[in-house]
């Protein structure tokens, strides 16, 4: 059977009628309610007779689905209609430095199927794209979904990113094609491509605390450190698709060496890493703590997938065992946790002065230590922020939890599509 919504872009715009179709499939798809036949009609300007006919057809193809009457006062009642949720799917998947999710939505963004490699360790060679394409390929077949029920697969990658074209310049920066191509050729439905950091803002403007927000930040903080800037409504992508690179602005302090081989950037004082350098560096000037034993007897920690992880091989404590740690009271790793959200606060002020947010919602994995850092960032936003557009910005934390990129990831396919 055609999959009607997989085709919407191959059709000539001249089609009226598929043009028409494809505006009601909007329109029930982004409505929080069932609608009529009239009020179909007037929402995309058509005709009873031939919203009718059109609608018909849709129903016919199982696009949309009866969703029992409106209730009236009198007289007969008309029938409601919404799009069947389960007609197609939308994947969104997140490559991470270490681990890989794979998730599959349904047209409503309901999670139908889910896995996820935590072993998993990127690597800017073949040989892991060809691993990651492996996983996608079985994560799909597992599933249970048919690929001609997917509309397209979103991924959210770390790194450069330019979503127009599909490149990463960090990771899988082969000559030859976009890594989204070469992904893509592996599946029949078409593969896009935006940063990490990215997709997470999508998945808060559209699910989560800056939905409806027309000016917003999006911070999100786990082993990295990235920024999402909503402007007038609009996430700023900048002329290559690099806007956002906020752990890489010389706000910091110190002088470490960061990834991107220059020193003082923020990413080297705000981030998972940070943290982890910085707890070694307490514990090395000879600070207890509740991590201070062996590998074995130390607590498992919070993981970017939201599960329990505990340290690697080498006996190396990870940020997310210390964040785990500054929840159970450890007073070194609250300690540094205020030092991280302090400093972020500093960066943040600064930002606000230049464009006056209405909200900054931290998202990651330090959301999941939301009441140690609050307090931190807010001294921090004081020390550099002006009064005045300090006192309209509102500071939140995420709540969409460590599904927040996968699911913007697979939002940003159907964003595509207009349907969300």
């Amino acid at each position: 059977m055609k999959l009607f919504l997989k085709d919407i872009e191959e059709f000539n715009v001249q089609n009226r009628q598929f043009a028409q179709k494809r505006k009601i499939v909007s329109l029930l798809n982004k409505s929080e309610q069932p609608l009529t036949i009239p009020a179909i009609c007037q929402k995309v300007k058509l005709s009873i007779p031939t919203g009718t006919k059109l609608i018909n057809e849709l129903f016919e193809d199982g696009v949309i689905v009866e969703a029992g009457k409106l209730e009236t006062e009198s007289g007969r009642r008309p029938l409601l209609y919404r799009v069947d949720p389960g007609y197609a799917f939308a994947i969104g998947v997140v490559i991470l430095l270490k681990g890989i999710s794979f998730s599959v939505f349904n047209l409503s963004m309901e999670k139908v199927y889910g896995c996820e490699n935590t072993a998993f360790v990127l690597e800017n060679t073949p040989e892991c794209l060809e691993e990651v394409i492996a996983f996608l390929s079985r994560s799909l077949e597992q599933s249970g979904v048919p690929a001609d029920r997917v509309l397209g697969m979103g991924i959210g990658i770390t790194g450069r990113v330019n979503s127009r074209t599909g490149h990463s310049y960090s990771y899988f920066d082969f000559p030859e094609r976009p890594v989204a191509t070469l992904i893509g050729k592996h599946f029949s439905f078409p593969v896009c491509l935006d940063n990490d950091t990215r997709v997470s803002g999508l998945a808060e403007q559209v699910f989560g605390q800056a939905r409806e927000r027309k000016n917003a930040f999006v911070v999100n903080l786990s082993r990295g450190l990235g920024l999402v800037i909503i402007s007038n409504g609009e996430i700023v992508e900048g002329e290559e698709s690099f806007a956002g690179e906020f752990g890489h602005i010389q706000f910091g302090d110190s002088d470490r060496l960061c990834l991107c081989g220059k020193r003082g950037c923020l990413g080297t004082e705000v981030s998972g890493y940070a943290l982890e350098q910085n707890f070694r560096e307490q514990m090395s000037a000879g600070a207890v703590s509740l991590l201070s034993g062996t590998p074995e007897s130390r607590i498992p920690g919070i993981s970017e997938s939201g599960h329990s992880e505990n340290s690697v091989p080498n006996g190396s404590v990870q940020y997310g065992e210390i964040l785990e740690a500054a929840l159970r009271g450890d007073a070194i790793s609250i300690s540094l946790v205020h030092q991280i959200g302090f400093r972020l606060g500093k960066a943040l002020g600064s930002m606000i002065n230049l464009l006056n947010p209405g909200v900054i919602i931290i998202g990651g994995t330090f959301s999941a230590v939301h009441e140690i850092l609050l307090d931190a960032v807010k001294s921090g936003m004081r020390h550099t922020g002006l009064i005045l557009p300090l006192r309209s910005c509102e500071l939140i934390f995420s709540t969409l939890g460590s599904d927040a990129a996968v699911k913007g990831a697979g939002a940003m396919v159907l964003r595509k599509l207009k349907l969300i």
